[in-house]
């Protein structure tokens, strides 16, 4: 079956669609109707469109249907593997994992995998709507929606100020028709102005910073001078240790690639590193900032540090001592469970085969050729700060801005198809 447009029509109708759904894809906790919480809105985009690219692509783009059935064939057969490891192993889901459905006791072909595999499909779906039919007339649709998504962060921050209580009023998903499990409400307390942490349309604040890092870094490639200081400051106000790792990230590959700083002022860079010191020690209400932001949670001397590295721990533990050498190599299955480091739920799930896969996959991006060498440079950068954050402390593969940036290095620099314009 062939849809009755031309080339030129299909992508033209494919543009405007991806102009849609890009103005949405910064936000994840409003969805249509609020008791599935599955029905966000860029989802719903992805997969209604789905069959009409996928037949418009018959004619338009063959390499998209060639990359798709690609990806599919190799997700199949390393899915068959483990569960071929599971058939002839039979090995025990212990109190070791945090299982997505702790209820469910099957061991073979469980339901999440499914559930979880409609999360992941919707990312590559994008990905590859993006690699394959965007243009650099997308990138704006791109940024103003990460700005809504901020602006929409300081309005929640500024209303709990004034009104003492939580600021979101737009987010309505729930998990199990549980209200608020869809958008974490929490303050954080810097010398006694309490502040509620920024986590806008995202959930939670270490999955705002997981959107927004990659962003962020591709703005200061683009020399969008508003764009960097407005997401720095949401993210700084996120106190997401996440987020303090993507701009450690981006601060080191700034201090690589800024050579003519490094000859005039490396002077400065022991002041840099003395100032936080000194206000450590002489500064109560900033010693108790980074303990509670930074320290304590990377030491695990909190609640939230002592649990993750717990269950990385208890995970990694799992994946040693309860998998014999072939259920090391590919794991129990994609969605089986879900520590809180893609690092530890990668081997669990899939193996070291599934971890050298998605890896290699993640990577290979940095190798695409881009006329801009300065972008290029700090797109490596925005790949190696979303790779840490995700393998450390954010398991999560469905928030569109990881796909997003996978994708950039293909349409960034392709013109449009019907507007000889770029976007710089």
């Amino acid at each position: 079956m062939r849809l009755p447009l031309s080339n030129t029509q299909a992508r033209n109708w494919v543009s405007v669609y991806l102009c849609l759904l890009l103005a949405i894809s910064a936000f994840y906790s409003i969805v249509v109707p609020p008791l599935y919480s599955v029905a966000v809105p860029s989802y719903l985009l992805i997969n209604i469109a789905a069959p009409f690219i996928i037949l418009i692509s018959i004619n338009v783009s063959r390499e998209f249907l060639a990359e798709l059935g690609w990806i599919l064939l190799a997700y199949l057969v390393l899915f068959a593997l483990s569960q071929w490891y599971i058939y002839l192993a039979h090995p025990v889901l212990n109190d070791k994992l945090i299982l997505l459905n702790a209820e469910d006791k099957t061991v073979q072909f469980r339901h999440t995998f499914f559930t979880q595999s409609w999360y992941l499909f919707n990312g590559i779906l994008l990905y590859l709507y993006l690699k394959y039919y965007a243009t650099s007339r997308h990138l704006p649709y791109i940024f103003w929606s990460f700005r809504i998504l901020v602006i929409y962060g300081f309005i929640e921050v500024l209303l709990y100020q004034l009104l003492h209580r939580n600021g979101d009023f737009l987010s309505n998903r729930m998990f199990d028709n549980v209200p608020g499990t869809g958008s974490l409400f929490q303050v954080n307390s810097i010398g006694g102005w309490v502040v509620q942490r920024m986590k806008s349309l995202t959930g939670e604040p270490s999955m705002f910073a997981f959107s927004v890092v990659p962003i962020w870094i591709l703005s200061v490639g683009l020399k969008q001078r508003i764009d960097q200081v407005l997401f720095f400051a949401a993210l700084v106000l996120s106190f997401s240790t996440s987020a303090y790792l993507g701009i450690f990230v981006l601060a080191c590959g700034w201090l690589v690639f800024n050579r003519a700083f490094r000859k005039k002022y490396v002077w400065l860079l022991p002041l840099a590193l003395l100032a936080p010191f000194a206000l450590y020690y002489f500064s109560a209400g900033f010693r108790h900032f980074i303990h509670d932001a930074v320290l304590d949670k990377l030491t695990g001397a909190s609640v939230s540090g002592e649990q993750r590295t717990g269950y990385m721990k208890n995970h990694i533990s799992y994946w040693v001592h309860d998998l014999n050498f072939f259920g090391k190599l590919v794991g129990l299955g994609f969605g089986y469970a879900r520590s809180t480091d893609f690092f530890s739920t990668l081997l669990v799930n899939n193996g070291i085969i599934g971890l050298l896969l998605f890896t290699w996959f993640f990577f290979k991006h940095a190798l695409v050729p881009m006329r801009d060498r300065y972008l290029h440079q700090y797109y490596v950068v925005a790949l190696i700060a979303t790779y840490c954050i995700m393998m450390l402390s954010v398991p999560e593969f469905g928030y569109l801005s990881l796909w997003i940036l996978l994708a950039f290095p293909y349409f960034y620099d392709r013109m449009s198809f019907t507007y000889q314009t770029r976007y710089r």
